[in-house]
């Protein structure tokens, strides 16, 4: 059987309109702020050489990128596990035992974030498979097609808990049997669309942020609007996740 994606956005639209200012108050701490800290205050990576640069320039480019990552990398890690924990706190206000209050939610947060992390990291290894030089383009398809069968992985394990990382994943993948393909595009859509829509801004942004004359305010709200249009579309990715595990969950009662 397959799962009614139309109803599934629609559910995941209802959420939002009824429960919008709450979803602003955890994303809007958890997600917006770091996201807009980093493109604010850390500098734009050093670019490695266009060409085929010889091997000084690749020398000193790899020490330029070692020293940027030495001293902005923790704080870019740290922004990735607050927006982690972010989409957790959405997950458990829905999936959570009868539908915690925030405070609840966040405690409850905190216990499970080791374990979803951990699933979390798992499930994003097949982006990483097309990332990789030479073969990257030919994994495109196979990579987003296993990312779609494990995308309701951090729900199962909201929804389902006790759980382990291996049993929410197994547990995915037996809940869009038969949705692969359709799973397959709404996880390129959730992996791309974001970035794609907050990419002008974050470029425009970064561009007047380094030149010398440019007006820092402009520059600033730029980065603003990326980060905003990054919490928008993950918190909508999250309440689409959150509508397809029910979809999901409906069709595959006693299995």
């Amino acid at each position: 059987m397959k799962i009614n994606i139309g109803r599934a956005l629609r559910t995941a639209w209802e959420m939002w309109r009824a429960d919008w200012d709450l979803l602003l108050r955890v994303t809007g701490f958890f997600v917006f702020l770091p996201q807009f800290a980093c493109s604010l205050l850390i500098p734009v990576a050093p670019m490695m050489p266009e060409g085929q640069p010889d091997k000084a320039a690749v020398r000193t480019w790899l020490e330029a990128f070692t020293g940027w990552f030495g001293a902005y990398g923790p704080w870019l890690f740290g922004a990735e596990l607050l927006t982690l924990f972010g989409s957790l706190v959405m997950l458990l206000l829905y999936l959570g035992n009868g539908r915690p209050a925030l405070r609840d939610a966040l405690a409850d947060a905190l216990r499970l974030f080791p374990r979803y992390f951990l699933a979390a990291l798992l499930v994003s290894l097949p982006a990483g498979l097309f990332m990789l030089p030479a073969i990257g383009v030919v994994l495109v398809l196979p990579s987003l097609y296993l990312l779609g069968r494990l995308l309701l992985s951090g729900a199962v394990i909201v929804a389902e808990q006790p759980v382990g990382v291996v049993a929410a994943l197994q547990r995915s993948v037996r809940l869009t049997r038969g949705n692969g393909v359709v799973m397959m595009a709404i996880s390129g859509l959730l992996l791309f669309g974001g970035q794609l829509v907050a990419l002008p801004f974050a470029v425009a942004g970064r561009t007047m942020g380094g030149a010398p004359m440019a007006n820092p305010v402009a520059a600033a709200l730029l980065d603003a609007m990326a980060a905003a249009t990054l919490t928008v579309t993950l918190t909508a990715g999250i309440l689409v996740r959150i509508a397809l595990y029910r979809e999901a969950l409906a069709l595959n009662r006693g299995t």
